[in-house]
């Protein structure tokens, strides 16, 4: 779908091109939104995040749009739990995580199901982090992790060598740690448990 809209036209501020990009991610975001925030928050914070974006549409890279966007829907969802949250409602929050956490840990296997469910969700926002790294170390970590290769297997078919494989994969784990520190815990949080 994304193929059908102009982007450059978005770029532009053509009003037409705009609504169809609109009418396309607003449902995705506002959807991820809610794994945060209650339905009528996730409306305000996706609108505000489409103003945002509006602004700034003229510097923003369109090859990357969708990622940004989620990224940016993220930690607008993050912004607002952290200025709203006490310290004790954070800590109530964080109970309830662990309990999920447990749930999920106990019922994950045997629920192919909830494994889906939260393998592709989850490996969409992994994706959209991969994609902020430098394209060699994002390939070096797909195959490693997605496609299961060994090092040497990658170093064979990237044409480099077994320490730049190493290398790679160190800058991409460490780079990931901080970017999905708080989308993991927080995305946990927010799944319901029946």
């Amino acid at each position: 779908m994304l193929s059908t809209i102009d982007l450059e036209k978005v770029k532009e501020g053509d009003t037409e091109s705009f609504r169809e990009f609109y009418t396309l991610f607003y449902p995705k975001l506002k959807a991820f939104a809610c794994r945060f925030v209650d339905e009528p928050t996730s409306h305000d914070l996706v609108q505000e995040v489409f103003a945002a974006f509006f602004e700034k549409r003229s510097t923003i890279q369109i090859n990357h749009i969708q990622s940004y966007l989620y990224k940016w829907t993220q930690n607008r969802c993050l912004n607002y739990l952290r200025d709203r949250m006490t310290a004790k409602e954070y800590e109530s929050r964080l109970v309830i995580a662990e309990a999920r956490m447990a749930f999920l840990e106990k019922n994950m296997d045997t629920n192919e199901v909830l494994k889906r469910v939260f393998n592709n969700d989850l490996r969409e926002v992994i994706n959209a982090s991969i994609a902020k790294l430098p394209p060699k170390c994002a390939q070096v970590f797909r195959y490693c992790y997605w496609d299961e290769l060994k090092h040497k297997e990658i170093a064979e078919i990237m044409g480099i060598s077994h320490r730049t494989v190493e290398a790679h994969i160190r800058q991409a784990i460490t780079f990931l740690r901080k970017d999905l520190k708080d989308i993991l815990l927080l995305f946990l949080m927010f799944i319901d448990v029946k």
